[in-house]
């Protein structure tokens, strides 16, 4: 300290001191240079008469107070360091821990619009199973409800992009915090190491100066061993006093030594709860290599997710790509579900078009069997004919031309309508499937057509023939026209009939694949169903009062809120109405956000009241243990400041003149009643010693205290 008080560097720890047997054989030499109390204490500090031996002794001290000061000076250093490496580590773990929150909310959110995804594909369901029950009657609703199904699908897929982006977002932060979570590791390990160099130094320090002591308590063995030749030699007084000053002078500095070995191994036991403390920012360091690894199986799963979305991607991008250029036009189909849908209406189709077919060809070949017996009638009636103009007389030539001419014109009726009939199934055939179309069979149904306008040439040439032969008179017999008129009456609506049951026939194979179109939706419908209900089963427990849904609820109901503030806010703007008030959703938002902050004041000052009661307690409790150790009363005062007062001692009035305010931002000390005050001038001695040429505070202390204590003992005595 200099002369008003003022102290130069941070004042060291008591030492508690374990005075050895020579120690306490040196206290009857040097009782009053331990404690000097008065000026005739200082008077005995004064130089010695071998002032080279001193000086050297005072230099060698003053090197040794140099190095304590050095260290002093590193260990603090390392301590501030320490602290706000420790302080920086605690901010970034409590972010890191934040983010987490964060990142387990945003994974809660997934999972909420997952189950009402889910729901909402339920509802679809049931709503498909009363479309299913009533899809010949409402098919415009199921057409309706389709295309909301395809808009909600549209959204679910946006979602899962979102969902998709905020992964990659998360993927993205948790590099971020594995980069920063690496460079803690780092700073850490920098300040663990050191530490440990620290430590290695005072370690290093301790050993010299304890290698120094041993020196110095030879040298003091081999003083009195001198002084002891000396007292046998001759009994000189003033040497045996110039002996005893400097025996007094080298125990005083042996036990200086001494305090000063103390002060380091109290600065050791002070370092190794450090030391604990780097075991620890080890443990958390592995902790957070844990949780660097998991990072990277996270971000190893997520590279998968992507693999597989952009597989995924790239079939959807083939089956679009191929449906686009097979169509020539837009993609009609926007899921595989509707293009497997299609696929099966198109088989259903083909095999009832293979039935048509196989129908038909049944006719033809019923035709052909006709044909087949009329080609054989035909050569039949030649020969009846050739026979009959041989035999027969002219009328029965005449019925007999009359009747192949019914017969002919009947035969021509029936190629035409067969003519007819196939060219209508040739074109269906070339309308509905062009790739389809049999060539072949067209081919077969030419060769058809001009076996039969060969048939009907022939019938003309008989006709020409028979009309060319003169006509003869022959025997009568009964008049086939009336029979020939019904049987032309009946084949009018047999036609007709069996254009219906034609035409019955087809509404039916569409029916029939309808229904086992419908029938493939009800299966896939129901394995979606139960593999639903397969997922619905599993159950996932959680608390009832749990802090992440609690949150979410929070966050949820605050964003509907603000939702419902801004609808209003902009129907208030797009209404555009002068003396328009504020929606009442907006105050409730704002008493919303007056109350949270209420709340979050409340908790702050709940905190800090009760930090204040907690660092009261431990104060009480520090006051208390250094009141029965130390005998002094300690008063701590704002701004850094510490006021000390000696319970053999006290103040006997309310200004407390006999207490020292130490200022530790400072570094300063001062007396309570002033400089000049009566306890200041009683102290001046000590002040002038301990402080200002010891530099030791808690000697200075210890000093009052002893001189004090042996004051009131006497006091109480008399």
């Amino acid at each position: 300290m200099d002369t008003d008080g003022r102290m130069e560097s941070t004042p060291p720890p008591l030492a508690r001191l374990t005075p050895s047997r020579r120690s306490i054989s040196r206290q009857n030499y040097s009782a009053d240079a331990v404690r000097p109390g008065s000026r005739e204490s200082f008077k005995e500090n004064m130089a010695p008469l071998d002032a080279d031996e001193y000086e050297k002794y005072r230099k060698e001290v003053e090197a040794l107070k140099a190095e304590i000061g050095t260290l002093q000076y590193r260990l603090h250093t390392t301590e501030q360091e320490k602290d706000i490496a420790l302080s920086q580590h605690a901010s970034r773990v409590e972010q890191a821990h934040r983010r987490e929150q964060d990142e387990a909310q945003r994974r809660q959110a997934a999972e909420a619009k997952s189950v009402a995804a889910a729901e909402q594909l339920d509802s679809l369901r049931n709503d498909f199973d009363a479309l299913r029950e009533t899809a010949e009657t409402q098919q415009q609703t199921l057409e309706r409800k389709e295309r909301e199904a395809r808009h909600e699908a549209a959204l679910l897929r946006e979602e899962l992009q979102d969902l998709t982006i905020a992964n990659d977002e998360a993927a993205r932060i948790s590099e971020k915090k594995a980069n920063d979570l690496q460079m803690q590791l780092a700073a850490m390990d920098n300040a663990a190491r050191e530490l440990e160099r620290a430590n290695q130094e005072a370690d290093q320090t301790l050993q010299q100066v304890r290698a120094r002591l041993a020196e110095r308590d030879s040298h003091v063995a081999e003083l009195e061993a001198d002084v002891l030749r000396l007292k046998a030699r001759s009994g000189d007084a003033e040497t045996m006093d110039m002996i005893r000053k400097e025996l007094s002078e080298q125990v005083h500095h042996i036990r200086t030594l001494e305090a000063t070995v103390g002060d380091q191994s109290a600065e050791l036991k002070h370092l190794r709860p450090y030391k604990k403390a780097v075991q620890v920012v080890e443990e958390e360091k592995l902790t957070l290599q844990r949780k660097l690894e998991s990072a990277v199986k996270l971000e190893t799963e997520l590279a998968e997710a992507r693999l597989q979305r952009q597989r995924l991607q790239d079939e959807r991008l083939a089956w679009s790509s191929y449906l686009h250029s097979a169509t020539g036009g837009s993609v009609e189909f926007d899921s595989p579900e509707q293009v497997a849908r299609a696929l099966v209406q198109e088989r259903l189709t083909t095999a009832s078009y293979l039935d048509q077919l196989g129908a038909l060809r049944a006719d033809l070949a019923a035709q052909e069997s006709a044909m087949q017996a009329l080609s054989d009638e035909r050569h039949l009636l030649k020969q009846r004919l050739d026979s009959a103009r041989a035999s027969a007389g002219a009328a029965s030539t005449d019925k007999a031309r009359m009747r192949l001419e019914r017969q002919r014109e009947l035969a021509l009726k029936e190629v035409e309508y067969l003519r007819a009939q196939l060219k209508a199934v040739d074109d269906e055939d070339y309308a509905m499937q062009p790739e389809r179309y049999d060539e072949t069979r067209a081919g077969r149904i030419q060769e058809l057509e001009a076996l039969i306008d060969k048939y009907k040439a022939e019938v003309q040439a008989v006709h020409a023939e028979l009309s060319s032969v003169p006509a003869t008179s022959g025997t009568k017999r009964p008049h086939e026209a009336d029979q020939d008129g019904d049987e032309n009456s009946l084949q009018v609506p047999l036609g007709q009939l069996t254009r219906k049951n034609r035409r019955l026939q087809e509404e039916l194979a569409e029916v029939q694949t309808r229904a086992a179109l419908l029938d493939k939706d009800l299966a896939a419908c129901r394995e979606q169903l139960s593999a639903a209900q397969q997922q619905a089963r599993t159950r996932v427990l959680s608390l009832r009062s749990n802090p992440t849904s609690d949150h979410e609820a929070v966050q949820r109901s605050t964003l509907e809120a603000l939702r419902r503030a801004h609808d209003d806010l902009l129907a208030t703007v797009r209404n555009g109405r002068p003396d328009a008030a504020i929606p009442t959703s907006v105050l409730a938002t704002m008493e919303q956000d007056v109350a949270a902050a209420k709340a979050e004041t409340a908790s702050a000052q709940k905190s800090a009241r009760r930090l204040k009661e907690v660092w009261a307690a431990k104060s009480l409790e520090f006051k208390e243990a250094i009141f029965s150790t130390l005998g002094w009363t300690v008063t701590f005062i704002p701004n850094g400041k510490m006021r000390v007062e000696s319970t053999f001692h006290p103040s006997k009035t309310d200004e407390l003149e006999n207490s020292i305010v130490f200022d530790g931002e400072r570094g300063t000390m001062k007396v309570g009643g002033g400089p000049k005050s009566a306890f200041a001038r009683r102290i001046a001695d000590q002040i002038s010693f301990w402080v200002r040429e010891k530099g030791c505070i808690p000697g200075f202390l210890a000093a009052l205290t002893l001189e004090f204590y042996e004051e009131h003992s006497k006091a109480s005595q008399d």
